[in-house]
């Protein structure tokens, strides 16, 4: 959208003030005008109809053009101001293009006035646009000052010969010297440099000029007080015009960090330690609970004692392969479910005497990790279900397949599925009301998650046990 043109014209003879109307618009000109003859009108008419140019009579009975000039001037100061008169002689029209007048035009040579008019308006548009752009320039020049002199960081910028071309207010409280004192003088001269890695700074700063990429690096500096502190240190380049010209410092204190992070580390490896004491302990506790369980069978007569003697072993055990598979991994709270998985069921299969030719026992649960207050009940679980089908679903020399799966179900929930293609239990038994220990101890470690079992006799036994995973 082209800017509407707005014409103020000072003139008091009527038939001058139309010529030059009829001139602008005979060369295309499209234009708004306002005339005046006087000093009242005029002021008022530049404050309210704001012109785009100003053309003005050099005298006038109660006026004249230089007092107009400089009301302009004052107002109005961006505004071209074209003088356009009968008389005006060359050395009056130079001294007046030196006090601010745009241009001046003789009345009895108005065909040059629409040329004048278009050049001055595309001047005063090219001033308007190199000020404003002087002024974003100013204003960020004055946000990157600001923010170069309040960062918390140390700035420096360094010349490609090495001086220093400034600090920060940051680095020059931290530096030994004065700013003043600072500026000028070589980096490597700087008494913030400890002596053994001045080089390195001189190495690292050739490096740059060659155009090698430097990453962050940690450096050792001297503060004012001579204290030694650590850095972390970030070399970027400067750029003007698309060439380097100067490399920007900014030095970060990292020293309380660096002694953090000793500290908690000191304390992340002293917990390690004791918590693999404690895993440690607990499974000798372990260990000996399941030594003195077969210890118990020896002595045992009766078969079916022994044979509960040997569940309860195996279920220690199937606690202490959690723990073993805790000491594996480099998360304490963390377990390989599917790895658990595995070795349970070879634990199992040789505790039982399982029949691989016959009866094959897998698992589909792989990369699934689970924390320690899951993994407990959740072995716990799976152990007595693997046992009971192990020992009751396929009878004689019957064949088939027992699995065990984890996942997650559409919602999110943890979901545990063992099934096999047995004979399945008899329908007189109520799994939740059951007798048997290992089914009240499936039904107690359910509830400990807070979830539910699904039992389906369908094409041998399938339990389901879902709980919520925001559980644990």
């Amino acid at each position: 959208m082209v800017e509407e043109i707005r014409v103020l014209i000072l003139e008091d003879v009527p038939l001058d003030a139309e010529l030059i109307e009829i001139q602008l618009k005979r060369e295309g000109l499209e234009f708004k005008s306002k005339i005046v003859d006087n000093e009242e009108m005029y002021r008022k008419v530049i404050a309210e109809f704001k012109p785009s140019i100003i053309l003005a009579d050099h005298s006038l009975p109660q006026f004249d053009g230089i007092t107009a000039m400089n009301i302009a001037g004052e107002i109005s100061p961006n505004t071209p101001f074209i003088f356009v008169s009968g008389k005006i002689g060359e050395d009056f029209a130079v001294e007046m293009l030196k006090e601010g007048a745009t241009d001046y035009v003789l009345k009895n040579n108005l065909s040059k006035l629409p040329h004048a008019v278009t050049r001055a308006l595309e001047e005063a548009k090219e001033k308007m646009e190199k000020s404003a752009a002087e002024e974003a320039l100013k204003e960020r020049e004055e946000k990157y000052r600001n923010l170069f002199e309040y960062l918390p960081s140390y700035v420096v910028v360094l010349g490609l010969d090495g001086r220093i071309l400034d600090i920060n207010h940051a680095a020059a409280k931290f530096s030994p010297l004065s700013r003043e004192e600072t500026v000028g003088m070589y980096f490597t001269d700087l008494q913030s440099i400890i002596g053994e890695d001045s080089s390195f700074y001189q190495e690292l700063f050739s490096k740059f000029l060659e155009g090698e990429d430097i990453g962050p690096f940690e450096s050792r500096l001297k503060s004012r007080e001579g204290e030694i502190r650590l850095m972390e240190v970030h070399p970027a380049p400067l750029y003007k015009n698309n060439e380097l010209y100067a490399i920007q410092i900014i030095a970060q204190d990292i020293t309380e960090r660096k002694k953090a992070e000793t500290e908690i580390n000191a304390s992340l490896k002293e917990k390690e330690m004791l918590l693999g004491e404690i895993n440690s302990r607990v499974r000798n506790y372990m260990n000996i609970i399941s030594s003195l369980l077969e210890l118990q069978s020896v002595y045992m007569k009766d078969e079916e004692n022994r044979e509960i003697l040997k569940d309860n072993k195996n279920r220690v055990k199937s606690m202490l392969l959690i723990h073993d598979g805790l000491s594996l991994s480099e998360d304490f709270a963390l377990i390989d479910f599917s790895q658990y998985t595995k070795k349970l069921i070879e634990l199992i299969n040789n505790s039982y005497n399982v029949d691989k030719s016959r009866i094959k026992v897998n698992s589909k649960a792989e990369g699934l990790m689970l924390d320690i207050d899951a993994a407990i009940p959740c072995g716990l679980i799976v152990n007595e279900l693997l046992t009971n089908a192990a020992k009751h679903a396929f009878p004689g020399d019957e064949e088939g397949e027992v699995c065990v799966e984890f996942g997650l179900d559409n919602h999110e929930n943890n979901v545990l599925i063992v099934r096999d293609n047995g004979v399945g239990l008899p329908d007189e038994i109520n799994f939740k009301e059951s007798g048997t220990m290992g089914f009240q101890l499936v039904n107690t470690l359910v509830n400990q998650l807070k979830g539910s079992v699904i039992l389906s006799r369908d094409k041998g036994t399938t339990f389901q046990i879902i709980w919520s995973e925001s559980e644990y």
